[in-house]
């Protein structure tokens, strides 16, 4: 069983400083920190702490390993630089460059892009794979609009004929179809007897 972690002494200046960011904290995170170096000072046990400030067991260990190496500074949250991108200034001009160029002129069979197919062609250039999504909304961030198609035949269409369709259809639309009706007189209330 290991043995439980405590913050080492602290100083009158380090007690006042937490209290002051405790009682008057800029943050959230400020105010867990010093609030777990407060209570690791007077005793508790990191697994109390943690409870107490709604944190995890090892987000507190870190604070205090962290608070017993820098002092007050660890107190304050790092910024987290996160992973670097994957996507660097070469794949953005060959992305703008492909979405600027017809496929067919790229050597290509078919004659618009798709995100699969740009996707692919931008991996076999620069070996950086990203995913559709990504790959979309660094294009909307070039000003580039992706959408499907809307492919129709209209240039295959001949206009007269065209035309005559729908002078047609408005013609059959108009015409009334007279459907039989029955006399009223025919038509009897009374039940039948057989």
């Amino acid at each position: 069983m290991s043995h439980p972690y405590f913050v080492r002494r602290l100083t009158a200046a380090e007690r006042r400083k937490i209290n002051e960011l405790i009682c008057h904290p800029p943050s959230v995170a400020v105010f867990r920190r010093a609030k777990a170096v407060q209570l690791s000072a007077d005793g508790w046990k990191t697994h109390e702490i943690a409870e107490a400030v709604q944190r995890d067991r090892s987000a507190v260990i870190r604070w205090l390993y962290r608070f017993d190496e820098e002092g007050l500074h660890a107190v304050e949250p790092r910024k987290s630089s996160g992973r670097p991108p994957k996507a660097n200034e070469v794949y953005h001009a060959e992305l703008k460059q492909a979405a600027e160029t017809p496929p067919t002129e790229l050597g290509y069979a078919f004659t618009r892009w798709t995100l699969d197919n740009l996707r692919e062609h931008l991996k076999r250039k620069t070996g950086v794979d990203l995913t559709n999504s990504r790959v979309s909304r660094l294009l909307g961030a070039m000003g580039f609009r992706y959408g499907r198609p809307k492919l129709d035949l209209k240039h295959r269409q001949d206009p007269q004929e065209v035309a005559t369709a729908k002078r047609l259809r408005t013609q059959a639309l108009k015409k009334r179809v007279s459907t039989p009706t029955a006399a009223p007189s025919s038509m009897s209330t009374k039940p039948s007897s057989i």
